[in-house]
């Protein structure tokens, strides 16, 4: 998956950048925090940034300081992504998706009334608040069971393709020939 001649893999595999992001999805900064809390040089930083921002994942803004200071430019995330990795003999996959789209239905209509509680009235901020943390709550229980079903699976997929590994090994078969069997056992997804 390639996002303005950049492969967003290429992108999120430098950990500096992944830094970048991290402290970026909490809060926008601008250039030299974001250089003294990663304890790197500004040039470098901007070197990044440039790539994260041609990438998609972020963009700039600027701030007036003051009436007789120059603007500042921060930084802020603009796009919300998951990305996936699954190693193992015989298999892997590297998946990256958009965080947009479709809520699941069970959340939409809490989702709702939080929207509506901060349309009606600022004073009603605490509940909203209180709502706030208990779909996040849920929302973080749910993924957590999804991820522990999903390292069980990864799991056994890992196990299966251990046991074929081993049969092949020890059948004499060609390599071309082992290989065309697990290929025709993983697929592609």
């Amino acid at each position: 998956m390639a996002y303005k001649g950049i492969g967003l893999l290429e992108v999120l595999g430098n950990e500096t950048r992944r830094k970048i992001l991290e402290l970026l999805a909490k809060e926008p900064k601008y250039l030299l925090q974001l250089s003294k809390e990663l304890n790197v040089s500004q040039q470098a930083i901007l070197k990044h940034i440039n790539i994260l921002m041609r990438a998609g994942l972020i963009r700039a803004y600027e701030v007036k300081t003051g009436s007789l200071g120059p603007s500042r430019k921060y930084y802020e995330l603009i796009r919300p992504i998951s990305m996936t990795v699954n190693v193992f003999k015989g298999y892997s996959e590297v998946k990256i998706y958009d965080i947009n789209g479709e809520v699941p239905e069970n959340i939409k209509g809490m989702l709702k009334n939080i929207e509506n509680a901060i349309k009606r009235d600022i004073r009603e901020m605490e509940m909203v608040f209180s709502e706030v943390r208990r779909l996040i709550r849920e929302i973080d229980n749910e993924l957590r069971e999804i991820r522990e079903k999903e390292r069980a699976l990864l799991n056994a997929k890992c196990r299966v393709l251990d046991l074929v590994y081993e049969y092949l090994r020890k059948s004499g078969l060609p390599m071309s020939r082992s290989k065309g069997i697990l290929e025709s056992l993983i697929g592609r997804c």
